[in-house]
This record gives C-alpha cells, sequence and structure tokens, in this order.
C-alpha cells in the first residue's frame, strides 16, 4: 500500500486553457461554489450525496473517424443508438432537485446527429442547470441548429479541431471538411453578435500532436479572433494499454461526475468505454443510489489507496495511463 502522502490527485490536467477567456472563471457566485467543489472534492476524497456533473450520452454514432479516438477504435464493439426523450427527462429531473449543477450531452459519439439535441439543452436549462454544454466536431453546425442552440440557451460549445490547416486538420479528422467546419463557426459568433448575445461560449480544443506542436503560437494566432476560448488536450494512447503499472494516481472523476449511455446504462466515470464498470440502468434504479452504492464506494477506496491498477477498467485506462506517463516524466 501506498503512503497516503504520496497520493496524486489532479483535477482538469488533460485540459489547458492557452488563449481568450477562461470559460471556468466567471463573475457568478453559484458557478464558483461548483467550480470550487469541482476542484476540492476530489482533493479531500469527498463524493457529497450526488454528483455535480454528468455526461449524458445522446448518442453513440460519430460521422467522422478520427485515429486518435477511442469510438473510432471501439466502433465495432459499441452498440449504436440515440438516447430516447425519456432517458434525458429521468436524469435531468433527478439532478434538478438534487444539485445538480451541469450536463454534457456528449460521450462516444456526435451530439449533434442528434435531432432532439436543442430540446435537450432547454429542458436541462428550464430545469435551472447553470453548465449545459457539449464537445462536437461541428460539421453540421448549420445556422439553423446554431440559432436553435441559441434559443435553447446553450452555455458553451467545445469544438474539437486538430491545428489551423487543412491539410492537418483533415488528415487527423477523417471524413470531415476544413472550410465547412470554420465557416460554421465563423457564422455562429456571428449569428450571437447579431442577435446580441455572448452564449454559447465557444471553445476550440486539439489534441496536441507533433504536427500542432512545433507551429502552436500559429495555432493560437489564427483561433484568437475566432473563438472565446483557445485549449488544447493532451494526446492519449488509446491502442497501448499498459498494464498492473503500480503507481498512486487517483482518478478524480468518481468524486465529480457520473455518465450514462444512450440506452440508460451508468457509469462511474467517462472512459469506460467498455462498460466494464455498469453500474446499473437508468431504467431500474437513480442516479442517487447508484453514486452511493457500495461497489462504487468501493471503487473510490481502492483509488484512494492507491491500487486503481486491480480493478480491471482502471487497469490499461488511457486516462489512467497518459497521466501517469506525464507524472513520471515529470520526476
Amino acid at each position: 500500500m501506498f503512503n497516503k502522502d504520496r497520493i496524486v490527485v489532479e483535477v482538469n490536467s488533460n485540459f489547458h486553457h492557452v488563449g481568450g477567456e477562461n470559460l471556468f472563471e466567471q463573475k457568478n457566485n453559484k458557478f464558483n461554489e461548483y467550480r470550487k467543489k469541482w476542484e476540492e472534492w476530489p482533493k479531500t476524497f469527498h463524493a457529497g450525496f450526488f454528483p455535480l456533473f454528468i455526461d449524458i450520452e445522446v448518442t453513440s454514432v460519430c460521422n467522422l473517424k478520427c485515429p486518435f479516438c477511442a469510438t473510432t477504435y471501439w466502433n465495432k464493439a459499441i452498440n449504436k443508438g440515440y438516447i430516447s426523450f425519456t432517458i434525458v427527462k429521468r436524469i435531468i429531473d433527478e439532478g434538478a432537485v438534487n444539485g445538480l449543477y451541469g450536463v454534457k450531452f456528449n460521450l462516444r459519439g456526435e451530439p449533434l446527429l442528434h435531432q432532439q439535441i436543442h430540446e435537450f439543452v432547454k429542458y436541462a436549462k428550464q430545469k435551472g442547470l447553470i453548465d449545459v454544454y457539449f464537445n462536437t466536431n461541428a460539421l453540421f453546425l448549420s445556422e439553423e441548429i446554431s440559432r436553435k442552440l441559441i434559443d435553447a440557451g446553450l452555455d458553451r460549445i467545445s469544438i474539437s479541431f486538430e491545428g489551423y490547416t487543412k491539410d492537418v486538420y483533415e488528415k487527423h479528422r477523417v471524413n470531415s471538411n476544413f472550410e465547412t467546419v470554420v465557416a460554421n463557426i465563423e457564422n455562429l459568433q456571428s449569428l450571437k453578435k447579431k442577435l446580441n448575445v455572448r452564449h454559447p461560449k465557444v471553445r476550440i480544443q486539439s489534441v496536441m500532436l507533433s504536427a500542432i506542436k512545433k507551429n502552436f503560437e500559429k495555432y493560437r494566432e489564427f483561433w484568437s479572433s475566432r473563438v472565446d476560448e483557445i485549449g488544447y488536450l493532451d494526446y492519449k494512447k488509446i491502442k497501448i494499454k499498459s498494464k498492473n503499472i503500480k503507481y498512486p494516481w487517483v482518478c478524480p472523476q468518481i468524486w465529480q461526475r457520473m455518465a450514462v449511455w444512450w440506452d440508460g446504462t451508468i457509469l462511474p466515470c467517462n472512459h469506460d468505454d467498455k462498460g466494464l464498470l455498469a453500474l446499473g440502468n437508468i431504467a431500474k434504479t437513480t442516479i442517487k443510489e447508484v453514486w452511493n452504492s457500495q461497489r462504487l464506494n468501493t471503487i473510490r477506496n481502492i483509488h484512494k489507496t492507491g491500487m486503481a491498477h486491480m480493478i480491471n477498467a482502471c487497469n490499461g485506462c488511457y486516462l489512467r495511463d497518459s497521466e501517469i506517463l506525464k507524472l513520471m516524466k515529470k520526476a
């Protein structure tokens, strides 16, 4: 067992803010309360009685085949489908009376493929959630859907975009189109100005690939006038699994958030792509019951003692592997 003082808990270490507004810093007391809990709960091993945030997978289908994406890698094993409004309402309704702060309407698939995405956003906002957003490749972010999302009250939108040139982007975002996506982003920003609104805040985020790293300042310069925030994500090796790494790294997600697949399967994190840690289905149980379940508390206790490699889903998890690799390089 590892010494308690050696346990490593790092929050949001995979995302890096490098330009524009920091969308996690707001002049809003409730939002700041939410982000304070987001930082403190994992570090103090406090889970409260309900998650702060829930990832809701509106579809497991994606229109692209990006080589560094888990959805591409696990494509044949993923059960394809689209979430029903019944499931969305069940999650949001429970969250609204239990202090849920936010939801992200995607996990393994592309949310704009779901024709009701704007209705889901509107429902979450009507129920009082303060951080409603999703990640998208933005290929289908037309003026019509942009207007619907603005009207629905979407707080922010994170757009995945590798680099700033057509060749690099289309090499890594397979089946996408550089000109279309850039135009969609610019048109959304123009529409916000036309309607005199500031939402949704637009974040561009790239996986930090070698081709981008060597021209990083040009990446930042290209996007500085087009989006509200510029960021990047650390590269994770999806295909390479490092088994039985003993390192006292603790996943912060199990104290912050849960995930629900389109079919109602409930998971303790958003990186269990195979569903090895499935904790039940929203049709038969509740988020609150699962969050406080003996099984999830056992998972938390194993992490707290630095023995996460003993958990099948965590042993070789690409988030865990990448975070440990970064820590080992710093040592």
